[in-house]
């Protein structure tokens, strides 16, 4: 049988062409009896998967482009890279190649236009990516793309891969609530926008639901995110009385907070405890390990790369997808509950 492409055999098989990839690819996500069904096919038509007949057969270039945000903080390259491999092994196991654009605020529009209709991709994986501009052209193009992290509203509108901010945030101010702390500041950032408004509103969220009060003078939400100095914390610090803990919308901000902290001669978590979200690695090998909140870096890009891959072969997806996190404690946050 001649010229058979992946949806031949899925059509055969009577499954999707996600679950003839993953046979082809030995990757979990298909039942025994599903594989064993697909591969049998495979050996009775004689089936190979080779990309250049794919290319040719599907007029596709399965090629995936990503465009990433250039970013002046070095920590972000920490997240990014867990991200990029996940999108990188899924992109794999699909069949797919991936190329790359670094982009400013102004992504490469024309460009990645032109890509997509010349054939040498398929689709867009916007990483921290949410230019408004290029999203509209982009869907004025009927051009398949997915935003991954990109703090955009979440109303179904755009195929999103998200962190689930908002609770990741009211989750880890509820865990220095329950060790005992009613003092609780917050660091973190104004931009983008939707990120603040659901780390800051998760924030809020938690400290309300415990009865507590905000407290103004112990909030800096910075005007950026660029790598961050003591210098950045003096609004803090110059306060006569700090709380017993902040919240940090990110190990990025909690970080040089911590080394600001202990330049005044406070010990963490003795005098100020500190709870984050991300889990870079380094947060595991600072003095004290940061107690953080944590997620699955490389499946946010897995998951990214699936969905993307499905909207390319038509099949049913969800448009909001939410990736959920969880404590990690480790050495930055005291227990105060022990002690009253």
């Amino acid at each position: 049988m001649p010229n058979l492409t992946i949806r031949d055999i899925a059509k055969m098989a009577g499954v999707s062409t996600t679950a003839v990839s993953f046979v082809l690819n030995d990757r979990p996500g298909v039942s025994d009896a599903t594989r064993a069904h697909v591969r049998a096919i495979i050996e009775r038509t004689g089936f190979t998967p080779n990309v250049h007949t794919r290319r040719l057969n599907l007029g596709k270039s399965q090629t995936v482009h990503v465009v990433m945000r250039k970013h002046e903080n070095g920590l972000f390259w920490q997240f990014a890279q867990e991200t990029l491999q996940g999108i990188f092994k899924a992109s794999h196991a699909l069949g797919y190649s991936i190329t790359f654009t670094f982009a400013d605020r102004d992504a490469p529009c024309e460009q990645l236009i032109a890509m997509v209709h010349g054939k040498d991709c398929d689709g867009l994986i916007l990483y921290q990516v949410s230019d408004p501009a290029l999203i509209a052209r982009l869907r004025q193009e009927q051009i398949p793309f997915v935003c991954v992290d990109a703090h955009l509203a979440q109303d179904g509108s755009l195929p999103l891969v998200e962190v689930d901010y908002y609770n990741a945030a009211r989750q880890a101010t509820q865990y220095l609530c329950q060790c005992g702390h009613r003092e609780i500041g917050f660091i973190g950032t104004q931009v983008p926008n939707t990120y603040y408004m659901n780390t800051f509103g998760g924030y809020m969220d938690a400290l309300k639901a415990f009865g507590l009060e905000y407290n103004p003078a112990w909030m800096l939400a910075l005007p950026n995110d660029a790598a961050l100095t003591s210098r950045d914390f003096e609004p803090l610090l110059r306060e006569k009385r700090l709380p017993t803990a902040f919240f940090c919308a990110g190990d990025a901000f909690a970080i040089p907070a911590m080394r600001a902290v202990k330049e005044r001669g406070l010990k963490i978590p003795d005098d100020v405890s500190f709870m984050s979200l991300d889990d870079l690695l380094v947060s595991r090998y600072l003095d004290p390990p940061l107690s953080t909140m944590t997620f699955d870096k490389e499946r946010l890009g897995a998951w990214a790369m699936e969905l993307l891959y499905k909207m390319l072969q038509n099949e049913p997806c969800d448009r909001v997808n939410l990736l959920p996190t969880r404590v990690a404690p480790r050495g930055t946050v005291r227990d105060l509950s022990k002690t009253r």
